[in-house]
């Protein structure tokens, strides 16, 4: 196979800017590509935790489909701040993503799948519902978005985000804005998630101490409502992210089979 295509991309949203990375499968190759769109989590960027989403997205593209993994605006290298974003502005950057590459004549509109992980799942099932998207996967997905309030606010913390419109979350390195609690409870994943007609895969650690393992049941029960097939894998030990070497390969290698299935046939 010859060379794999790595390439930088922008795209253009009003006076923003969100900032990606193509990954093509080798020049020797012709025709349309099936797409994954990668929609990474809460305070993470396009690369993801210990680089997990720069390695799904290699391996991807050397079976043959390309990806696309991008940062929501206001993190990694997109325009604006952190207490910018909440779920709305997520929402509208994977519409903008979805939009910009379904006009590459290179890719199958007809094939595009979709991977959120963790807070990412909110944008990816919202995608799913909305367009003829094909297949999604969702890693250690957030359902239960009131749930990620009271993880993160205490009292003293919500008075403090009332006041101020933002507020910083000690030992984070993070600011979080009152548009994004907000969203929290006006967003119902779930919901969207009875309206998916694709193919769907949920993957999540038993050990998983930030999001607890309902949530990737709620989603599993959600899809049977509408969608062609679904099926979940219950790991032992993973952490949030997959940060054990076993877990992380056995979570690319079905990654990688289940869109190699339902895109690429």
């Amino acid at each position: 196979m010859g060379r794999i295509m790595e390439k930088p991309i922008v795209i253009k949203k009003n006076s923003c800017q969100i900032v990606g990375m193509f990954h093509l499968p080798s020049e020797s190759r012709t025709g349309k590509f099936p797409c994954v769109i990668l929609c990474h989590g809460f305070t993470g960027n396009k690369s993801e935790s210990h680089f997990i989403f720069t390695r799904l997205a290699r391996i991807l593209t050397s079976s043959g489909m390309a990806c696309l993994r991008f940062d929501f605006r206001g993190s990694g290298d997109s325009s604006n701040f952190f207490e910018d974003m909440s779920l709305f502005t997520e929402m509208q950057d994977v519409d903008t993503v979805y939009r910009y590459l379904i006009r590459k004549q290179f890719i199958d509109k007809e094939k595009i799948g979709v991977l959120g992980l963790s807070m990412g799942a909110v944008s990816a099932v919202y995608l799913a519902s909305k367009y003829p998207v094909k297949s999604i996967c969702l890693w250690s997905p957030v359902a239960f978005t009131s749930e990620i309030e009271k993880k993160i606010l205490t009292a003293k913390l919500k008075k403090k985000v009332e006041k101020k419109g933002k507020v910083y979350l000690a030992g984070s390195g993070f600011r979080i804005g009152k548009n994004f609690i907000d969203s929290l409870r006006m967003v119902d994943p779930q919901s969207a998630a009875l309206n998916f007609k694709g193919h769907a895969f949920v993957i999540h650690s038993r050990d998983d101490a930030v999001i607890n393992i309902s949530h990737a049941v709620g989603y599993y029960k959600a899809f049977h409502n509408s969608s062609k097939s679904r099926k979940i894998m219950l790991l032992p030990k993973g952490g949030h992210t997959f940060v054990f070497e076993e877990a992380e390969n056995l979570v690319i290698s079905e990654t990688k089979n289940f869109f190699l299935e339902t895109l690429a046939t």
